[in-house]
């Protein structure tokens, strides 16, 4: 069975997201910040009523430019984080089997696949404090 990701960029970063995880794509809004908001955290989002934390793709001195989009990631316990990116690309559809993990160092694995000459790494919702920073 194929696996629908998106594929989106930022800077020099590429990844793919399952569009299971993709609740929605925004365009660039003012985001909110808060007391205590450190690391990767370029402030909450107000969406529809409900504070969405988000994080930077490209880190947290890049510039907030209105042509940016911030994607609306479903975690594993429904709630919700975002992450601003360059561009989110074309869907693809890829084979569960060629989404595999791979030992990236440290004992940690992460799934990958190739995409033509590229390989991407697929990007899980909980991870995203992580890239932001």
């Amino acid at each position: 069975m194929n696996q629908p990701l998106v594929r989106v960029s930022t800077g020099s970063r590429r990844w793919l997201v399952r569009v299971e995880d993709l609740q929605e794509v925004v365009p660039m809004m003012t985001l909110s910040r808060v007391e205590g908001q450190e690391g990767g955290c370029r402030g909450v989002l107000n969406l529809r009523g409900e504070l969405v934390p988000v994080f930077d793709g490209n880190g947290p001195e890049a510039p907030l430019e209105p042509s940016r989009l911030i994607l609306v990631l479903r975690e594993a316990g429904g709630t919700r984080v975002g992450l601003i990116v360059d561009e989110a690309h074309e869907v693809l559809f890829l084979p569960e089997q060629a989404l595999a993990p791979r030992p990236v160092g440290g004992g940690r694995t992460r799934r990958m696949a190739l995409v033509g000459e590229e390989v991407f790494s697929v990007l899980e919702p909980g991870e995203v404090a992580a890239h932001g920073g």
